[in-house]
């Protein structure tokens, strides 16, 4: 699972060498924009993070909240630098990018983050991080206690999305730790009420101690009982720590994200009438390198099997 983020992180290259250069001429633009003056309540709460300003200027977040989410996972709460006057503006599925310096070290960890928090949260930002044994940023951010400060450049742009006044089907593919991304957008799309899109979502995780986000998702499938389902695919042994308890069958699935369990994804999807976006888009992924390389690779189970193009595939 490190390399998740290392793949991540190589996805976002463009994004870090521009960090620091890209360019006088948007800082120029920026800074000539006239100022929103907040002198009273009526006035709406302005983004702490936009693209592409704050990779120009980076911000300073602070620490407020440190919670232990699991044995290997922490939930970070952040206040933004404006208070409550801001939101984070940073837009469903899309990642912040956070920065430190190592002691000792001689070049600043750049890694990509989505939060879990919405974008619309006045005052706050929220990460959910997987400690990794030998992972520089994750281990910083461990670190991190009520009163630090984080330095973030950001929003990276993810995916344009459209929303749909009609009925269609989208399939989305977590691995482990990928179900950031994927857990964000799919909020966002569910949150909207003009937005008839479902969601097909199949998360695979090593054991059931493993699904930090399960309450969040709860919520959002009672929520949307019509436009939300959620499928467990728990590859860990039965009868050791973390185990599946899989009573719930329709629910829990014992393995990995296989041709099988992709295979009743996609056939729901397309018994739903109009599958994929208005850009056809019709699977997103995101998890470890060797899972997407196996579930969206040129030799994958989506194009394999199912036929599926490279444009019908988004790979966070």
């Amino acid at each position: 699972m490190a390399s998740l983020f290392t793949a991540r992180t190589t996805h976002y290259l463009p994004y870090i060498a521009s960090a620091a250069v890209v360019g006088a001429t948007a800082a120029t633009y920026y800074s000539r924009q006239p100022r929103l003056h907040l002198d009273s309540a009526q006035n709406a709460p302005r983004p702490a993070l936009s693209f592409p300003s704050s990779m120009v200027f980076p911000k300073q977040l602070t620490v407020t909240k440190v919670e232990q989410v699991n044995h290997d996972t922490k939930k970070i709460t952040f206040r933004l630098p404006g208070g409550e006057s801001e939101v984070s503006g940073v837009p469903f599925g899309s990642a912040i990018l956070t920065s430190h310096w190592p002691t000792p070290g001689y070049l600043p960890v750049f890694r990509p983050y989505t939060p879990i928090s919405s974008p619309e949260d006045r005052g706050t930002l929220q990460l959910l991080v997987k400690q990794y044994p030998r992972g520089k940023a994750s281990t910083h951010l461990h670190s991190l206690t009520p009163g630090s400060t984080l330095t973030v450049r950001g929003p990276i742009p993810a995916y344009s999305y459209t929303s749909s006044p009609t009925p269609r089907d989208l399939v989305m593919i977590a691995g482990g730790a990928g179900i950031t991304p994927i857990y964000s957008m799919a909020r966002g799309i569910l949150s909207d009420p003009a937005d008839k899109t479902r969601i097909t979502l199949l998360w695979g995780v090593n054991g059931t101690r493993d699904i930090v986000l399960q309450t969040e998702l709860e919520e959002l499938e009672k929520g949307f009982p019509d436009r939300l389902q959620i499928t467990y695919c728990v590859s860990g042994p039965e009868g050791q720590e973390g185990a599946a308890d899989l009573s719930e069958r329709g629910r829990y699935k014992k393995g990995y994200i296989n041709s099988e369990v992709l295979k009743e994804a996609v056939g729901r999807a397309k018994a739903g009438g109009s599958w994929g976006d208005g850009k056809g888009t019709k699977v997103f992924v995101c998890g470890p390198p060797a899972m997407q390389e196996a579930i969206a690779g040129k030799k994958g189970i989506l194009g394999g099997e199912h036929g599926l193009v490279k444009k019908e595939v988004h790979l966070f």
